[in-house]
């Protein structure tokens, strides 16, 4: 492990940084390629496909926050809830202590279907971490959590900036360049968000 940090430290920092750019990528594209697979596989959209992995990491959650998670409006939220529902992925569950609340989760058929495609991380998973030492894994994982605030903020950026009929890539252009001027401005709040969470 330590021959693997010389060779990296050896390679010249512009190098390393777009190698490690195309890494990302190619690693979203991937995830990419797998989660439109699924859905295929599922029968359902990316947005459904989406909605049912927050209700999964969840275990079970309302309409509302499902909404804050997804980053949908209700209305859209509530038309996910009803296909996935018809097509047996989730169930909606009456509180028990105030009916008036419905809880979310997924049906015992799809948690079935996940596990069996999701499974085997348990024994890849392993494999994989076998190969790093703890202070790397931590320093994965807080690449992994950074990484995932930025592209939460970043797609918070883009909806706020979003104009549907802007259809030419000359008025995409200007929308694009509103989005990097509200990123500009929001760059203390980020910086000061990111030291926080990389000083945990």
């Amino acid at each position: 492990m330590s021959q693997d940090i010389k060779q990296v430290r050896q390679i010249p920092q512009a190098d390393f940084a777009l190698r490690f750019k195309e890494a990302v990528r190619a690693n979203q594209t991937a995830t990419d390629l797998f989660d439109e697979t699924l859905c295929q596989f599922l029968g359902i959209n990316r947005t459904d496909g989406r909605c049912m992995d927050l209700i999964d990491r969840r275990g079970r959650v309302s309409a509302g926050q499902l909404a804050i998670d997804s980053g949908l409006t209700t209305g859209a939220v509530t038309a996910v809830i009803d296909r996935l529902e018809a097509a047996g992925y989730v169930q909606r569950i009456r509180d028990t202590l105030d009916r008036r609340k419905i809880w979310v989760e997924l049906t015992d058929d799809m948690k079935a279907i996940t596990e069996r495609i999701f499974g085997h991380y348990r024994e890849t998973g392993p494999m994989m971490m076998a190969r790093f030492t703890p202070d790397q894994l931590q320093a994965i994982f807080e690449f992994l959590e950074i990484g995932s605030f930025l592209n939460i903020e970043m797609a918070a950026a883009l909806r706020e900036n979003f104009d549907p009929k802007a259809t030419t890539p000359t008025a995409r252009l200007i929308q694009a360049r509103a989005f990097e001027r509200a990123v500009q401005a929001n760059r203390t709040r980020l910086a000061e968000e990111l030291r926080r969470k990389l000083e945990g």
